[in-house]
């Protein structure tokens, strides 16, 4: 039998648990909302991971954590609005290879700068892509290099707009190859492989999350898939290297990204939230199983920022070797 005071310290716990309960949904309740723009359309996979990372963010700061689509020209949109955000900690970006590497030796000027306006905050995963064909197009590497030969320019491949990652290393599997490709920019890679399954588009480089239910539809066909082995999500996926194209790759990868000037606590509390979520089973899971990813977290801030320039230093002489000159 409980006594008098058992039930006095229940009652005592059950208000404090209710208020502080109710302090947490208020504090969550005002506070300001933290937004990840995207760069790219919704339904991309860069989009996906973002609302994956907001999800669990969100619980993780006890705060909002909404997702905003700028897309267009490549990512400099998106990119553009991150830049010129007010330095309050509540603006990210999901920042990509397409936007951070490939546009800076994509074109001759933008309205910002890389290395001045922006912070990494910490790395996400990166991404072996794979090249999906139109469901009655060519079925292996060598059948599409040998069609593509025999009618140079008339086989087109969709991007995600010009200068993202899949316009870069389509480019660059035409050279690999030895072969011309007629390129055709969107507004994200969701669009991309939407005119791919309607036949509108040969080719689109993509990354297996958004490609592999299309193909498993019968609506696209997996080509093949950069990396040094098969991708596990996908072992029936043979790779570039084992089709006769050893020295070509074609990945992408993530990070989230911050105005200059934001706060030093501020990008250290974000950085901190994206570690912890990147660590949870169900978010791993998700980007290893589903999207095919290596996970590059947990990175402390410096971390991030040196990837950044070391794939700069990688891949900006290549891109502008290519002499692809769109501005």
């Amino acid at each position: 039998m409980k006594t008098l005071s058992s039930f006095r310290l229940s009652r005592r716990a059950l208000v404090m648990a209710s208020a502080m309960l109710a302090s947490g949904v208020h504090a969550q309740g005002n506070a300001k909302p933290i937004r990840i723009i995207v760069s790219f359309a919704p339904g991309s996979a860069n989009d996906l991971i973002a609302r994956d990372l907001a999800r669990y963010m969100a619980e993780l700061l006890g705060q909002p954590v909404i997702v905003e689509n700028k897309p267009g020209a490549g990512g400099m949109i998106g990119t553009d609005a991150v830049a010129k955000a007010a330095p309050d900690g509540l603006t990210l970006g999901l920042g990509t290879s397409s936007q951070l590497v490939m546009n800076v030796g994509l074109y001759r000027s933008m309205p910002f700068d890389i290395e001045k306006d922006l912070h990494t905050v910490g790395l996400v995963a990166r991404t072996n892509m794979v090249l999906a064909g139109k469901a009655n197009g060519p079925k292996t590497l060598k059948a599409l290099i040998a069609d593509a030969k025999a009618r140079p320019g008339q086989i087109s491949y969709g991007s995600g707009g010009t200068g993202s990652i899949s316009h870069i290393v389509g480019e660059a599997f035409a050279r690999a190859a030895d072969i011309k490709l007629n390129h055709v920019p969107y507004k994200g890679n969701g669009p991309a492989m939407a005119d791919l399954a309607g036949g509108h588009v040969d080719l689109v480089f993509d990354g297996l999350v958004t490609s592999q239910p299309m193909a498993k539809q019968g609506r696209v066909h997996l080509i093949g898939i950069s990396g040094s082995q098969r991708d596990r999500v996908a072992p029936d996926v043979p790779t570039f290297a084992e089709q006769g194209l050893p020295g070509y790759e074609a990945y992408t990868w993530n990070c989230l990204i911050a105005p200059a000037n934001t706060p030093a606590d501020a990008m250290q509390r974000i950085n901190q939230a994206l570690n912890k979520a990147l660590a949870l089973p169900a978010l791993r899971d998700r980007l290893v199983d589903q999207f095919g990813s290596q996970i590059l977290g947990p990175s402390t801030i410096a971390q991030a920022e040196e990837f950044g320039r070391k794939e700069r230093e990688r891949w900006v002489p290549f891109i502008r070797s290519l002499k692809l000159n769109v501005g």
